[in-house]
């Protein structure tokens, strides 16, 4: 795999098989063909270890849905700096995560997501599918800013067709989902 042209790119972070053309479709895991559809990222990148890769200034967009829950929380300050280091000046990030407050309304009105959101030790899935946090919209406007983006507010899916045309978590699960635009 080759490394791809980053200047002028639009990213989609953690693509899985979920794929937007004329983007650069990264995921850290290099998937196999699922039931027909190819599942070969662009590039693999792990969003942790990688963004060093992408030079400063040189993303012009970045997608990146369901993504966040996913890192230790430690590492997530630091990811958030590198997409804004690796942002053009106007340059937007647009993600979408978990929102905690959607989750217990819609999910668990009962108050008990502990164990569900944050998994079970005897869970079968990968451990990079483990969720690590959730978030508020305090919390992540707090993160982005601290990261140095300026600019922060709310999207929805309908603002980006081809977004919405992915038919992704962020618009399959919007009822527990906390949407964040952020502009370098």
């Amino acid at each position: 795999m080759n490394e791809p042209n980053w200047q002028g790119a639009r990213i989609h972070l953690a693509c899985g098989a979920k794929y937007l053309d004329g983007w650069i479709n990264a995921d850290a895991v290099d998937m196999p063909v699922i039931q027909g559809v190819p599942g070969h990222p662009d590039v693999v990148l792990d969003i942790c270890y990688d963004l060093s890769r992408i030079p400063d200034a040189s993303l012009t967009w970045v997608y990146w849905s369901h993504g966040c829950e996913h890192l230790p929380p430690n590492l997530l300050p630091g990811v958030l700096a590198h997409l804004h280091r690796a942002l053009a000046k106007g340059g937007k990030l647009t993600l979408a995560t978990t929102d905690l407050f959607l989750i217990i309304k819609n999910r668990f009105p009962d108050g008990n997501w502990e164990g569900p959101l944050f998994g079970h030790r005897w869970s079968t899935d990968p451990s990079w599918l483990a969720h690590y946090d959730c978030f508020t919209h305090e919390k992540l406007w707090r993160l982005l800013r601290n990261a140095g983006f300026r600019e922060i507010g709310p999207w929805k899916t309908e603002q980006y067709p081809e977004i919405r045309a992915l038919n992704d978590y962020a618009t399959t699960h919007a009822d527990v989902t906390l949407f964040a635009e952020a502009t370098k």
